[in-house]
């Protein structure tokens, strides 16, 4: 019998952050001003910042503690918003040991003030760890644990709307949800799916605040979709991500994967994925994991022996899906840590640089630098800079905010990061993020839309002279860092 899988010849490199992170580092979000929030795991309410270094370099960034939370919470929906701020909803475990509630509490954290407000209560008594998505008009749309019924909630007003239903008698519980390149959000409907045997899927339309079906089984879809959970699976269910070619690529807790093809409205199933155990190959599953889109358009992934051994079983494993081979390789891993721990503890981020933050529940913090990078042609472009007063200054082009949501995991995490980064490099390399607010588009992969983004001088950026501009959006970098001017009276301003 063959020793294995492949490993992926062209896997890039391992680093371990400098300095670790002064707590056990759980689950990360990119902010707006280039630095990544981590939550703590213990006691659940404490939060860490990592800040690159002066040359822009997360390996050698640095760290600090932000302001608790109001309460401890445990696997929840999670968003940065357009001003800046990070909102987030539930918990399937909250408050002081974190019992398992499913909480419809909420509340939003201030950067600039470091400091939590809370938000409106989800309509329904429970929500825990339900799927949200950031979508147009100030809106987030969030499911429900344990109905059809999902609803908008309205960030300017607190407030929410009347229930949307879904088309199915399908829960929002344990799915994870992935924007479409027109705006719509796709989920696949696991419960419907695996009580029927049959493949179900839906996308819910922004404009006309509505759900439709796109399945095989129901002919609203051609093509076919693999069992990607079952109950010995607990209902769970892995990443599910935009390939850089439009087709959402989804990782199941049974091994399978699958593919959606919007153009052509159809679905097939991809690659199985295969570990190894023993030095044999064993099948292994998503069974709630990582994922991220990387710049050279593969996904790493991180997978464990759930549908050989059981639910949440170690070890776990890297994976590498090229979707130009539709294949699947192994990765080398960072850490032997892994081979005792199920996958449902990793969380992954993309980096402005490109780069993929991966953590495991310790205080050790790895970095993942991919070989390759995206083609001229999906890379944001710079149309022009200008000066707003203040120290802002306002940011058009075309693909602001990338080919993807960089990373995600499914409903226990979300860490959806298609919105603009900007930096500024000076002669001497020095890297200077500013602080970016009110990207006009939520979008992803928008190849003809012009956006615009506003952004803020760092208060660090404190010498006049010409910068370099770069924006990147998931990950994928600008095709062309145009020249800033900055004078003394704009740094002044800001």
């Amino acid at each position: 019998m063959a020793a294995g899988p492949p490993e992926n010849a062209t896997a890039g490199t391992w680093s371990t952050l400098a300095n670790d992170a002064p707590s056990y580092a759980g689950m990360m979000l990119q902010m707006t001003d280039g630095s990544i929030v981590v939550q703590g795991w213990d006691p659940g309410d404490n939060w860490m910042r990592l800040a690159p270094d002066a040359l822009g370099s997360y390996v050698n960034g640095t760290w600090s503690t932000l302001a608790p939370m109001s309460i401890p919470r445990l696997y929840f929906g999670s968003h940065i918003l357009q001003d800046g701020r990070l909102w987030l909803l539930g918990g399937e475990y909250s408050g002081t040991g974190l019992p398992a509630n499913w909480t419809n509490t909420g509340e939003v954290y201030d950067p600039i003030a470091n400091a939590w407000s809370p938000i409106a209560h989800h309509p329904e008594a429970h929500f825990g760890d339900d799927p949200t998505m950031l979508i147009p008009g100030g809106k987030i749309l969030a499911g429900s644990i344990g109905t059809r019924r999902s609803y908008l909630y309205d960030i300017a007003t607190d407030s929410w709307s009347a229930p949307i239903d879904k088309v199915y008698d399908d829960r929002s519980d344990e799915e994870g949800w992935v924007k479409l390149a027109d705006g719509s959000v796709l989920t696949y409907d696991l419960f419907q799916s695996i009580a029927t045997g049959g493949s179900y899927a839906e996308k819910y339309n922004p404009a006309a605040h509505a759900w439709s079906s796109i399945s095989p089984s129901d002919g609203t879809a051609v093509g076919f979709i693999p069992q990607l959970s079952s109950p010995a699976m607990g209902y769970e269910l892995g990443p599910t991500l935009r390939l850089h070619d439009g087709r959402i690529f989804i990782i199941g807790a049974t091994g399978h994967t699958a593919l959606y093809e919007p153009a052509s409205n159809t679905w097939s199933a991809g690659p199985d994925v295969f570990g190894t155990l023993g030095g044999h190959p064993a099948l292994f599953g998503a069974d709630d994991a990582p994922g991220t889109v990387l710049p050279n358009g593969h996904v790493l992934f991180a997978a464990d022996a759930g549908p050989t051994l059981g639910l949440f079983s170690n070890p776990t494993e890297r994976f590498d899906f090229d979707p130009t081979t539709n294949t699947i390789a192994r990765v080398p891993s960072p850490t032997s840590d892994l081979d005792i721990l199920p996958a449902f503890v990793l969380r992954m981020v993309v980096l402005p640089t490109g780069q993929v933050l991966v953590t495991d529940t310790d205080t050790r913090v790895y970095v993942y630098t991919a070989t390759g990078s995206a083609p001229n042609l999906l890379r944001p472009r710079i149309e022009g800079i200008v000066y707003n007063g203040g120290g802002t200054f306002k940011l058009s082009g075309q693909q602001l905010n990338g080919q993807s949501a960089g990373s995600n995991y499914g409903d226990d995490s979300e860490s959806d990061e298609n919105y603009p980064i900007v930096s500024l490099r000076d002669d001497a390399g020095r890297v200077f993020y500013a602080r970016t607010t009110n990207w006009s588009s939520t979008g992803v992969g928008t190849k003809t839309l012009r956006e615009t983004v506003d952004f803020r001088l760092p208060k660090s950026l404190d010498t006049p002279g010409v910068y370099r501009v770069t924006v990147t959006g998931a990950g994928i970098a600008s095709v062309s860092t145009p020249a800033l001017r900055i004078t003394a009276a704009q740094i002044e301003g800001s």
